[in-house]
């Protein structure tokens, strides 16, 4: 093949694509720019509830990356969800309705440009990963909305404010060369993932708070060396709002010591317990992370679980090590847990993990620890009722029916006789004696009866006693069943300020008497090394500590 038959077909190759690539380029939309002024930019979204998603995509300029924002409607359960999160449920209704408007109404106050080389300097310049170098100047806002199959409703990228009206915004429909000007305010929209869900992390009520259990303990991992310190147990019940020591376990060298009184010179730090009640109450989230799959909602972790390293991990990562499995299953946190116990028998287990870094959109003050929450019945809050003993039948009696109509019937069919005188005195001793027979018969007729109907009251009183247990059991499981589901797939995100309110030193639970103000003591020094030392780094190092006591 010779060198001018070479290049025909490369110009004809080259000729070919630019045709192409004519042919499929985006098409300028034709539109009577005149006529628009004080039209609706989208004239064809005007229902709200169309939309089934929302994407609000910005630049960082300084770290040089897109961040995303995303909600939409999960499309089997109808439910709002955050993908831009790992699907957490959102709360989602009302705000989603409010951001569609702003595009539902948004109507063209003027026409800026029509020229692709203003974009930049109008800030309209699409967020595209694929085009952005870090320090990129001139970049917009993207919004879009989405219906239920996927379709685009409508979308826009806002750019910079008007000169001499901060309302009015330079905005460009992506794929078009058109810059609008219209009055839109991005900031209206919030892209907190906060503002997106239900914060209140419990749903609980400081007022149906019945008792609190800190366990005090650490553990501790250092250079290949891993540690459970134990500190302390307390449990404390509030009865007709008065705190009661219900008991404390301190372990000192290695040994438990367990008490359930307080020294003459101490009492329970009653403020300080209101407070923690009130701070369960106010717990809010920060933000979430999703569980690695196969920790089971109950924690009963699987052999199969046991054995993926990266699940393991993504859980000492966080400050959290599982300890057996199956129906021993224990979780041990790096920061020891708190147990809330409420009235109806439901207990909230919150262990704290280690400290996070902040990762969200927006900056949140002060340091965020990891929780992990799990609910539990708790059957010390169901004694099984006192039912009245039931009085034992007489003899021969039964609670139903008898056999006296047969000697009835007998009577009934029995054919008079005549008699004398004599045998008529003695018919009427023996009636005497017979009617005397008859009262005892009557009287124990009428004891009899009112056994049975006693039997028959405490049966059903004891019945009733049961009934009620069984149903305040079963609601209490219902309950967890629920909540568990809700916590199940969730590492949870909670300010530190949050967490020092929560989990409460021994000092600051117990005071002297009459003491004020004083200054807790930290205990850290007191704290005994219950395991021993493991060889090792990562996984290894838990590996090694699973064979001398704590085990994944």
């Amino acid at each position: 093949m010779t060198e001018g038959v070479k290049t025909l077909i490369y110009v004809g190759a080259a000729l070919v694509v630019g045709l192409m690539a004519f042919v499929s380029r985006p098409r300028p939309i034709e539109v009577a720019l005149d006529e628009m002024i004080g039209s609706p930019l989208f004239a064809n979204f005007e229902d709200p509830s169309q939309a089934a998603s929302m994407e609000f995509v910005r630049y960082d300029s300084e770290m040089g990356e897109l961040r995303n924002f995303r909600v939409a409607r999960d499309r089997q359960s109808g439910a709002w969800t955050i993908p831009s999160h790992a699907g957490y449920p959102a709360d989602a209704e009302q705000r989603m309705r409010d951001a569609a408007l702003m595009l539902v109404d948004l109507r063209v106050l003027g026409i800026a440009s029509q020229v692709p080389g203003d974009h930049a300097l109008l800030g309209v310049l699409e967020p595209d990963r694929e085009r952005l170098r870090l320090g990129d100047d001139g970049v917009g806002q993207l919004l879009t909305f989405e219906d239920a199959k996927g379709e685009r409703l409508a979308g826009v990228i806002v750019g910079r404010t008007v000169r001499g009206d901060e309302e009015q915004r330079f905005v460009r429909v992506p794929g078009q060369d058109v810059v609008y000007v219209v009055r839109i305010d991005p900031g209206q929209l919030s892209t907190r993932f906060q503002d997106w869900i239900e914060r209140d992390l419990l749903q609980l009520t400081a007022w149906d708070i019945e008792d609190v259990t800190v366990k005090n303990y650490a553990v501790e991992r250092d250079l290949g060396r891993a540690a459970l310190i134990r500190d302390f147990d307390f449990t404390a019940r509030q009865e007709d709002n008065e705190w009661k020591l219900v008991e404390l376990t301190r372990h000192r060298d290695g040994k438990p010591r367990t008490f359930t009184e307080l020294a003459e010179d101490e009492e329970l730090h009653e403020e300080n317990l209101d407070a923690l009640k009130n701070a369960v109450d106010g717990l809010r989230i920060v933000d979430v992370h999703r569980k690695p799959r196969g920790l089971g909602r109950d924690l009963k972790a699987g052999a199969d679980f046991l054995k993926d390293d990266a699940s393991v991990k993504d859980l000492q990562d966080r400050g959290f090590y599982p300890h057996g499995s199956g129906d021993t299953a224990e979780l041990f946190s790096a920061h020891g847990e708190v147990h809330v116990g409420m009235k109806d028998g439901v207990q909230y287990i919150l262990r704290f993990g280690e400290t996070v870094a902040d990762t969200g959109d927006e900056p949140t003050e002060g340091l965020n620890r990891y929780l992990f929450v799990t609910a539990r019945v708790d059957m010390d809050k169901f004694p099984q009722p006192e039912l009245e003993e039931v009085p034992e039948l007489p003899s021969g009696v039964q609670e139903e029916g008898n056999g006296g109509d047969a000697d009835e019937a007998d009577e009934e069919d029995a054919e008079p006789q005549p008699v004398d005188s004599d045998e008529e005195a003695n018919d009427e001793e023996a009636n005497d004696e017979e009617a005397d027979e008859e009262q005892v018969e009557v009287d124990r007729e009428a004891a009899e009866a009112a056994i049975l109907q006693e039997r028959e009251r405490i049966n059903r009183e004891n019945q009733r006693k049961l009934d009620d247990w069984n149903e305040r059991v079963q609601n209490a499981k219902e309950r967890v069943a629920e909540l568990n589901t809700r916590f199940g797939d969730w590492y949870y995100v909670v300010s530190e300020e949050q967490y020092e309110k929560i989990r409460l030193p021994l000092s600051s639970l117990i005071r002297t008497r009459d003491a004020t103000d004083e200054d807790a003591s930290d205990d850290d020094d007191d704290l005994i090394d219950v395991l021993p030392d493991v060889e090792g780094e990562g996984i290894d190092a838990f590996r090694s500590l699973q064979q001398q006591g704590l085990q994944p």
